[in-house]
């Protein structure tokens, strides 16, 4: 079953020029609501000193709303797939009082060792990550 964060309020600062949260600033409370995912089984310190790190290899996100200031974000993460040196997790932004997607995205990440190389994702991972519990629109 996917996670969900506790809610993200939308102020002004989060906000261009237009009124509205933008790319930049959505990637950040993106990835804030995977760290609160990675929080719940373990720690930064932990993570850090781990043998297999994670990065970013591709993003895709679609805006589907508007995000601007007052609005209460809720983020859903959950696991979709995973390969041989790679797995990726799809994340939902939503308006907690109207329930409007505002967007929907899926990051894939790529498992290295110290010295940058691939390597096979562990398979503890496997079970860190709650699935996404929606398998027909993953």
């Amino acid at each position: 079953m996917s996670h969900e964060t506790p809610r993200y309020h939308v102020y002004p600062t989060d906000c261009d020029v237009f009124g509205h949260v933008n790319h930049a600033t959505m990637i950040t409370l993106l990835e804030h609501a995977r760290w609160a995912l990675l929080e719940t089984v373990t720690t930064y310190r932990e993570l850090r000193r781990a043998d297999v790190w994670t990065v970013v290899r591709h993003v895709d996100v679609s805006y589907t709303a508007q995000s601007v200031p007052g609005d209460e974000l809720v983020i859903r993460s959950g696991l979709v797939r995973i390969g041989r040196t790679s797995y990726a997790i799809r994340q939902t932004v939503t308006n907690a009082s109207t329930g409007t997607l505002h967007a929907d995205a899926t990051i894939t990440f790529v498992c290295l060792d110290r010295a940058s190389r691939p390597v096979p994702v562990p398979d503890a991972w496997r079970s860190i990550f709650p699935l996404w519990d929606d398998p027909v629109s993953a």
